[in-house]
Parts: C-alpha cells; sequence; structure tokens
C-alpha cells in the first residue's frame, strides 16, 4: 500500500513539472483558456498553397473584448478563411474560432505587419470574413484573400499521383464603409479613377505621374490610393 502511495506521489509530481515545464514555452500575456478551438484537419495536398503564410509568423489576436494576446506562431488559411496558431503546449495546430476574435495581425517573411479585421460581409455568400485592411480610414480599403480549389492542367505531384486539382488565388479587393458597406473594386488605375469625380481626373493623373506611380498591382494601388488621402481627394463612394 506504501509504495503505491508512493507511486502516485511520483506521477503526479512527473505531471505537475511537465505541465510547469509546457506553460514556460507559451508566450507572454498567455491566458490558456482563452483561445478556443479545434485541431486543424490537414488539407488535401494539391499544387499552390492554401495558406498565405505557408510558414507560422509571429503575430497578434484581438478578442472581440478589446483584449490581446501576443507573440503567437499564426498562420492565415485563404482557403477556409481561418486563423490557425501553433500550441507549445500540446504540439498541435489549432484552429480558432472565428467567433471568438476582432482579429488578428502578423510580421510576414517581409518583415511587414499584415492585419486582418473580421467583418459581417452582406453580398454573395454573407458571413463573417476576415478582411487583410490594406488602407484605413473612413473609407478603407480591404482585400479578401481568398484560395480556390480548382480544375488545372493533369500534372504528377511529389509523389507520382496524377491530379488535376490546384489551389488558386481569387482575391477581391472593396472600398468599405460602415453606412454604405462594400463596393468590389478592380486593382486598375481605370477603377480607381472611376470613384474620382471626372473634374479632379486630369489633376490626379499628373499627381501619379509627379511620384512615378503606375497603377497595375496591388502594392502600386495602395500607393495611389494612400497618395489621393494625403491630398485631399474625395473618393465618390
Amino acid at each position: 500500500m506504501a509504495n503505491r502511495i508512493l507511486y502516485i506521489v511520483f506521477i503526479f509530481g512527473l505531471l505537475t513539472t511537465t505541465s510547469l515545464k509546457a506553460q514556460e514555452k507559451l508566450p507572454k500575456k498567455w491566458t490558456a483558456e482563452k483561445i478556443k478551438g479545434t485541431r486543424q484537419i490537414p488539407y488535401a495536398s494539391y499544387s499552390g498553397s492554401p495558406f498565405l503564410n505557408d510558414k507560422f509568423a509571429t503575430g497578434e489576436i484581438e478578442f472581440q473584448d478589446g483584449s490581446t494576446i501576443d507573440s503567437l506562431g499564426l498562420r492565415y488559411s485563404s482557403y477556409r478563411d481561418e486563423v490557425i496558431y501553433y500550441n507549445t503546449a500540446i504540439s498541435a495546430q489549432i484552429v480558432i474560432d472565428k467567433i471568438s476574435l476582432k482579429g488578428f495581425s502578423f510580421i510576414d517573411g517581409n518583415g511587414v505587419k499584415r492585419v486582418f479585421r473580421q467583418q459581417y460581409y452582406d453580398g454573395f455568400m454573407p458571413g463573417n470574413r476576415y478582411f487583410e485592411v490594406l488602407s484605413d480610414g473612413d473609407i478603407a480599403l480591404l482585400v479578401y484573400r481568398k484560395v480556390v480549389l480548382q480544375v488545372c492542367p493533369p500534372y504528377n505531384d511529389n509523389s507520382g499521383v496524377l491530379k488535376n486539382m490546384s489551389y488558386q488565388d481569387a482575391y477581391n479587393y472593396y472600398l468599405y464603409n460602415r453606412k454604405k458597406g462594400y463596393d468590389l473594386i478592380r486593382i486598375n488605375k481605370n477603377s480607381l479613377l472611376s470613384k474620382i469625380d471626372k473634374l479632379t481626373q486630369k489633376s490626379v493623373k499628373k499627381l501619379l505621374r509627379k511620384n512615378k506611380i503606375e497603377v497595375n498591382d496591388e502594392l502600386n494601388f495602395v500607393k495611389a490610393w494612400n497618395l489621393l488621402k494625403e491630398n485631399g481627394i474625395i473618393i465618390n463612394f
């Protein structure tokens, strides 16, 4: 009987030590019970990637009550619109319950902070989505970084298996205002100019040329958008 008691005490002590070591690995401001979620289910293997960032990046999550937890390893699934964090205590990837989050951010491979905000979308296929904030303000420039699984020309994967599906980007860009909602916009010069009064378009073109901004991709569209804001150009929305 005495030996059995000693054995139970030993096991309890071992578990306690293991738990303490696991907690030591957790980031600052950690509140274990606050992050609700489920283990991530592996995605089907196809060409392309279902993730915006394939590797876990250091980031922060913000809950609906405004509280935050930083120094987490985060990865965003553009395919399922999910935020995944790596739980070091149990060595598992956890999908965070969307209903609990207001948003999240992480530092990408180029050292740039990427900020995402959860909002309700009332257009086609309505529901809560994570939008990346490209430029904030009364009229915000947002992007929904959706990835879809589509049929593609047949190919052999790394294991030699013949497949004909691939993950492909299907991003949608929006102007957003709390009162007026969402307005789909294309990432090109004509689409940008269409949001400006015709009498002002000539001066805007001159302003873009002066700053050597060709509105032909996302990066330059954001530069042009911020330039218009800095110069007080009125957007028709």
